[in-house]
């Protein structure tokens, strides 16, 4: 359903920027500060469009790379801090099973003379 809704507004969009292109084709000087040029007004919406999406979705990439690598860094913390816990749980376990082993009395072994 997300889908056909982005779908549907992809359209919408498309098709504003169709009416726009059809009622914008007078011819217009674009200034590069050395140089200056006739364009159709259409194209220079369009280059306008064109740097924005790439522009956004640079921005979108850059950040999103961001967040995997804090992402990814976060995940090795935690991974080598579950490791020196069980490590240091595996060695309480150890002196705690010692440390039962020596509080038992000792018992001589009974030996039956006959």
């Amino acid at each position: 359903m997300k889908n056909q809704w982005r779908l549907v507004s992809a359209l919408g969009i498309v098709l504003v920027i169709i009416v726009f292109a059809i009622l914008n084709v007078d011819s217009v000087r674009v200034n590069f500060g050395i140089v200056a040029v006739q364009w159709p007004l259409i194209l220079v919406i369009v280059i306008t469009l064109i740097l924005g999406v790439v522009t956004a979705v640079l921005m979108s990439t850059i950040n999103e790379s961001k967040e995997r690598s804090a992402h990814a860094k976060a995940l090795t913390e935690a991974q080598a801090k579950i490791d020196e816990l069980t490590a240091e749980n595996k060695q309480l376990t150890l002196r705690l099973n010692n440390k039962g082993k020596q509080n038992r009395p000792v018992t001589e072994p009974t030996t039956t003379t006959k």
